[in-house]
């Protein structure tokens, strides 16, 4: 969460503080002391204004289960990312993983065991992350991923990286969770996040229907 809303909420009040005492030191007004007295109280009172509003961004952005961002994010990013990419004739990488077979894991352990499993699985996306990349809940099991300034073997080094992420996890069932990848890359598969969304998930849906080698494997344990 940042503190935008608390900061320019403080600099406000301080600004308004600021130009008081020059309009009494202009126009030759008495000091009043007491007005120190209450300064902290003044101050206090926008920071909390200020928090609400950051919380309130935050809750708006963010996936309150998985603390993943949302859809909204997703296409306000992209198209940050997609302008500055342009100008340096980059590319993007937009991964899209879901988690194979994730109705047959509520319904054998429920729904409380598939929220934390959900909370784990987008734990071990945000550690294998940059602090760069952006990690997403799309919806139900699907993450999405918005990775910037690739290379060329992005593909084949991100799945290893994942697979490796997924040799570490410890899990609370002792049963096998397989997941599915599919990535494109903007501007070779398309320029629109639509356009490249459906190109991934088309190859992620492939790749989970013939079990090959985008379906990363571990047992949680």
């Amino acid at each position: 969460m940042q503190y935008k809303g608390r900061f320019y909420a403080l600099g406000i009040v301080i600004l308004f503080n600021i130009l008081r005492y020059y309009y009494q030191k202009y126009f030759d007004f008495p000091n009043q002391f007491n007005y120190l007295i209450l300064a902290p109280l003044f101050l206090l009172i926008p920071w909390w204004a200020g928090k609400q509003y950051d919380l309130a961004k935050f809750y708006s952005e963010i996936d309150p289960l998985t603390n993943t961002y949302n859809r909204r994010i997703v296409k306000e990013h992209f198209l940050r990312l997609e302008n500055k990419v342009k100008k340096e004739n980059g590319r993007i990488g937009i991964v899209m993983i879901d988690i194979n077979n994730f109705k047959g894991y509520n319904d054998t352990y429920g729904h409380d065991k598939g929220d934390q499993l959900l909370v784990e699985f987008a734990a071990l996306l945000k550690q294998h992350a940059s602090k760069h990349d952006l990690v997403a809940r799309w919806g139900g099991d699907e993450f999405l991923l918005i990775v910037p300034n690739i290379t060329e073997n992005f593909k084949t080094t991100y799945i290893a990286g994942l697979h490796n992420e997924f040799k570490k996890v410890q899990f609370i069932e002792s049963t096998t969770i397989k997941a599915s990848v599919g990535i494109a890359v903007y501007p070779k598969n398309g320029e629109t996040l639509e356009t490249l969304i459906n190109a991934a998930d088309i190859e992620m849906y492939n790749s989970k229907k013939a079990m090959k080698n985008n379906s990363l494997e571990t047992v949680l344990t």
